[in-house]
């Protein structure tokens, strides 16, 4: 198959897989095991590897908390940050409330409910057609809304539109708002830096970026004592007491070897996958004239292209193309049968939602590769839709 789903997951590298491997066979020792060299080996790959992840983002060793995956890192951060206290009267919450987007990850949106529904304000800002935000809208609502976070992701997942992360850190910042990032599909594929974009909190996902499953990041700025937050998973005092739980060695040195290897390699990987991208757009819109194009054909990422086939069923059309691997939508929605709510909130009709599909590529996508998925997906449309217009 044609594997063209790397915003959902990317391969594991095999110089990573190679990283890895020892810490499943012989250094298998508990990072917290502190009276022996099988900890003491474990904790020193575990800090290698927090310089690692931290290097790819300018951030400092102290600054980077190792999850599950990004969607455990939101969820610490949004809910971490509106801790519930008991009072005489019951229960007794910040008022502060949270800014997002309509267009943010399903853990987000989810995150943000559970908190709404414990009486924390949440303000979604709109989008306009092309996924982007409007940054007079966000500074009026900054002013006229009080914010204890705002959360905005750096590119969405569905389309690639990047949000102008470093210019709403600001804004936020100028109102003493603390500033969250998902920067779960960035890692790795655009430069982030956490000192020039200034996000306070920003997540990360270990397989999004050729690591292993089961790893992830929670960048805080200063550390955990500079911005106090309520662990989900109480427990043995791991990683400085916000995490409890035994940590999962070998997937965090490989999440480490994959930042490492991303920071040298991302300059020339953005321009080949960039070019590989803009030619599976170019020739499928000269082929097929009808194809539309989802997001912000400008400022995206290099890898990212959501393209509506209007008049068909995309999961009908992407059964067709079995030998691609593609999606309609974020591999977290599949609980939800209706249509994606990234492309309903830039205004797309449920018809034109169904008809769209996400095309991701990675580091292990070749011209060879992209030139057959062409060649499918046009038989395939033109198999299903034979009155369409075809060069």
């Amino acid at each position: 198959m044609i594997y063209l789903d790397h915003n959902s997951t990317s391969p594991l590298d095999e110089r990573v897989l190679e990283k890895m491997l020892p810490f499943l066979k012989d250094d298998w020792g508990n990072a917290s095991s502190r009276e022996h060299a099988y900890g003491w080996d474990a904790r020193d790959a575990v800090e290698e590897a927090r310089i690692q992840v931290a290097g790819l983002i300018n951030a400092k060793q102290n600054e980077i908390l190792f999850t599950s995956g990004a969607t455990e890192s939101l969820t610490l951060a949004l809910q971490g940050l509106f801790p519930r206290r008991a009072s005489g009267a019951g229960v007794r919450v910040n008022p502060w409330g949270i800014i997002t987007s309509r267009v943010e990850h399903d853990a987000v949106l989810a995150a943000c409910a559970i908190l709404e529904a414990s009486d924390i304000p949440v303000r979604r800002l709109p989008v306009d057609g092309l996924g982007r935000i409007d940054l007079g809208e966000f500074d009026s609502t900054l002013c006229s809304v009080p914010a204890r976070v705002v959360c905005l992701m750096a590119a969405n997942n569905e389309t690639g539109t990047l949000f102008p992360i470093r210019k709403c850190a600001a804004l936020a910042h100028g109102q003493n708002a603390l500033f969250l990032t998902d920067a779960t599909q960035a890692l790795g594929r655009i430069p982030l830096d956490a000192e020039r974009d200034g996000f306070d909190l920003a997540a990360f996902s270990s397989h999004k970026t050729n690591g292993p499953k089961g790893a992830g990041a929670l960048y805080v700025r200063g550390g955990v004592e500079s911005i106090p937050l309520e662990p989900l998973i109480p427990g043995g005092g791991q990683e400085r007491g916000l995490r409890g739980g035994t940590l999962n060695v070998p997937a965090i040195v490989g999440f480490g070897e994959a930042c490492r290897l991303a920071g040298l390699e991302m300059p020339g990987e953005t321009r080949r996958v960039r070019e590989l991208r803009d030619h599976l757009e170019r020739e499928l819109m000269e082929r097929l004239p009808a194809i539309r194009m989802n997001g912000d054909p400008a400022d995206r990422l290099p890898n990212t292209s959501n393209l509506r086939f209007p008049g068909v069923d995309a999961r009908t059309l992407i059964r067709d193309m079995n030998e691609v691997a593609v999606s309609t939508r974020s591999a977290c929605s599949r609980g939800f049968p209706g249509p994606s709510h990234v492309l309903k909130a830039m205004g797309l009709s449920d018809e034109d939602a169904y008809a769209s599909i996400r095309f991701s590529l990675g580091r292990s996508t070749t011209r060879e590769e992209i030139d057959r998925a062409i060649g499918i997906a046009v038989a395939s449309y033109l198999r299903l839709r034979p009155d369409a217009p075809a060069a």
